[in-house]
């Protein structure tokens, strides 16, 4: 039989309630699989052309391939409806229920379970990059070829990750729900999936393959929730099982945020190694923030020494023999050699406890400490064990002036002048790249790498929203002077507004070639710039998204943009060691800046306009008018992640990896390192 002109039916593969499945071959001989729709429900409709759409827009060798004019209708004879078909690629081989049955159902190696873990994780990928998740994984939908080579197939229930459906979900509306017992996610089975209940239901079908037993079979424990299953699987490693654990946490903000988080634990199965404390090092692969090659760079740095040769008890003496102990020739105990010996380690031992007290750390050496000593006078507080900071964000709540600090998975709020912490909360699950607060005081956004931005209560600490913004890592979040929009930039090249009570979705802005490292707001509201990883940055209508104009000149990646008061000025800082200052009206640069050797992170502008302040190794402090270096201030033991400067002008607040977040007050234009006025 001839179906559409181009294909041959085969034989009848199978069929259900909805639809058939046939074998086909087309005009050149190639055997492909045709889905043909026998319902004409409208859900059932639209199912039916989403997966059609999903499988067009893949092209991996683990999904079946879709040809542009494979979805097509066909009206048959004396028939008052269309019949909608959908024709792909013919996958040999069998499902990993039919593969499992054949062997018995005998259970798969860990080695194999790794092997094709990394495979399924790599599919998901390609599908969640564009911004779809598949909603029904389970092994009657996942085919091994002959060659080893695993593909998921039907898409029907795949679904599209859209703020609309987001908005949906945090309004408390059900979706449709695809539910197969013992592989959907909780959250699935209430209508309300996300693309990590794709990451459950991969969990549970490897549980089958590793026990050879259903998901049902197993018991879940009354107090977690877990599935009790390890004791069916003695072959694999605990390491191995806490990745599948993992996976199928009840919750889904317990589980890997991304495909490459998963593969990231399947690396170092046995051998990751395990942090202390709630600011420690993140695992390897975690999205940390922008930094220089060859790491800190500030100009007070801590050393590791190695202990001293006299301290090893076994060693070579002159002729040669190992293991002879060298003894001290007798010494004059009058010589005047030890009281200068004794009065440069009194000193040395007083820098490292002035250090310890003054800046938060043991300086590597007096010198280091000395040079520090003229801009120490600007230093009014130093905080210490704030976590490795990477955002800073500052603000005016009533009265008090506050600033707060992101880190790995923490934020903290301080009161600027007493330096009381105020709120500690556990934020993220990756670390925090960006923070802005609204002008009010009321509330606190901010960006992970995790893709998640978040709407805090400054009052209390609470949660107001969670919004899953973007496919990639939130490099930066942006609250606009009226405190209505939050915009977002991420690695996924794009920059997004959000309403900042409610969270829902405004505008999607295609803006860069590479990650977006850095957003700001034009004094008006009317315009946002940005800058990226591509070397641009961007001027933005805030209302349509259109671009307004381009400005280039950058070697390197673009990490902080700053608007002057009055929005006729902007300046751009990059990985390429300099500052830019633009004349926005004109559309020109006026001068560029190149302070100490490196990369420059972040940027400030005093609220009167006379001040731009910068930081990389250094915290550098500029006349805005001219471009003059006024005052550099030394105090950090590594390079400055992030400065910002209090709405009231007074203070400069300035954080970093080393575990500090330090207070100045801020230098005026014509203010000496003394901490006077030039005449």
């Amino acid at each position: 039989m001839l179906l559409h002109n181009r294909y041959r039916v085969v034989r009848l593969m199978g069929g259900g309630g909805f639809g058939k499945t046939y074998e086909v071959v087309d005009e050149r001989g190639a055997p492909k699989v045709l889905k043909v729709l026998l319902q004409n429900q409208e859900k059932a409709v639209e199912l039916f052309k989403q997966e059609a759409d999903v499988l067009s827009r893949l092209n991996h060798g683990g999904i079946p391939k879709v040809e542009p004019d494979g979805y097509f209708t066909i009206n048959p004879p004396n028939a008052t409806e269309p019949l909608y078909c959908l024709v792909m690629e013919k996958i040999n081989g069998l499902n990993l229920r039919e593969w499992m049955k054949k062997r018995g159902n005998r259970p798969i190696s860990q080695e194999q379970a790794v092997d094709w873990l990394k495979q399924m994780a790599e599919i998901l990928y390609q599908v969640h990059a564009q911004n779809f998740f598949h909603r029904d994984i389970k092994p009657l939908n996942i085919m091994i070829k002959p060659n080893g080579q695993l593909v998921l197939i039907d898409f029907g229930a795949a679904r599209e990750v859209t703020n609309t459906y987001f908005a949906k979900i945090g309004q408390g509306q059900n979706i449709t729900g695809i539910v197969s017992p013992g592989y959907t996610a909780p959250e699935q089975a209430n209508g309300k999936a996300v693309p990590q209940s794709d990451f459950y239901s991969l969990g549970r079908t490897w549980v089958f393959l590793l026990t050879g037993k259903s998901p049902t079979a197993f018991s879940e424990h009354p107090r977690t929730g877990k599935l009790v299953w390890r004791n069916s699987a003695p072959q694999i490693s605990k390491s191995f099982a806490d990745v599948i654990d993992y996976m199928m946490a009840p919750f889904p903000g317990k589980r890997p945020q991304n495909t490459q988080s998963i593969i990231q634990c399947l690396t170092e199965i046995d051998t990751a190694p395990s942090g202390d404390g709630e600011d420690s090092q993140p695992p390897k692969g975690s999205n940390s923030r922008l930094r220089s090659p060859g790491g800190s760079t500030g100009q007070l740095r801590r050393t590791n020494s190695s202990l001293p040769a006299s301290s090893i008890s076994s060693r070579r003496s002159a002729s040669g023999k190992k293991g002879t102990i060298v003894k001290p020739k007798p010494e004059n105990r009058k010589k005047p050699w030890r009281l200068v010996l004794a009065l440069v380690v009194g000193f040395g031992c007083w820098t490292q406890i002035y250090g310890y007290w003054r800046y938060g750390f043991f300086p590597a050496s007096p010198m280091e400490l000395i040079s520090s000593f003229p801009s120490s006078r600007f230093l009014l507080k130093s905080i210490r064990g704030v976590g490795q900071v990477q955002a800073l964000a500052v603000g005016a709540m009533g009265a008090n002036q506050i600033v707060a600090s992101g880190s790995y998975g923490s934020i903290r709020v301080w009161n600027i002048t007493s330096g009381e912490r105020l709120l500690s909360i556990d934020a993220h699950k990756d670390w925090v790249n960006s923070l802005a607060i609204a002008p009010d005081g009321s509330i606190l956004a901010s960006g992970g790498a995790d893709k998640i931005i978040r709407l805090w209560n400054l009052g209390n600490g609470t949660r107001r929203v969670t919004i899953p913004a973007h496919s990639a890592a939130v490099r930066v979040v942006a609250v606009d002077p009226y405190g209505q929009i939050v915009a977002s930039g991420s690695e996924d090249k794009t920059i997004k507004l959000w309403d900042l009570y409610s969270g829902s979705w405004l505008l999607t802005i295609p803006a860069h070639d590479a990650a977006v490292n850095t957003l700001a707001f034009s004094p008006d509201g009317r315009t946002i710039a940005s800058g990226g990883a591509d070397k641009m940055v961007k001027i933005w209508d805030v209302r349509t998204g259109a671009r307004m104009r381009t400005l280039r000149g950058h070697a390197n990646a673009v990490l902080a943009v700053a608007f002057s008061p009055d929005g006729q000025t902007l300046a751009t800082a990059s990985a390429d060691n300099t500052i830019r200052v633009w004349d926005l009206k004109a559309g020109r640069q006026k001068y560029e800046l190149r302070g100490d050797s490196s990369w420059v992170r972040s940027l400030a502008i005093s609220p009167d306009g006379q001040v731009l302040a910068s930081s990389g190794g250094l915290i550098e402090i500029w006349d805005l008018r001219n471009g003059e270096l006024e005052t550099t201030l030394v105090g950090h033991s590594k390079y400055v992640a992030a400065i910002a400067i209090s709405p009231d002008g007074k203070h400069i607040v300035s954080g970093s990896p080393d575990q500090t977040i330090k207070i100045w007050h801020l230098p005026t234009v014509g203010e000496t390192e003394n901490g006077t006025k030039n005449n």
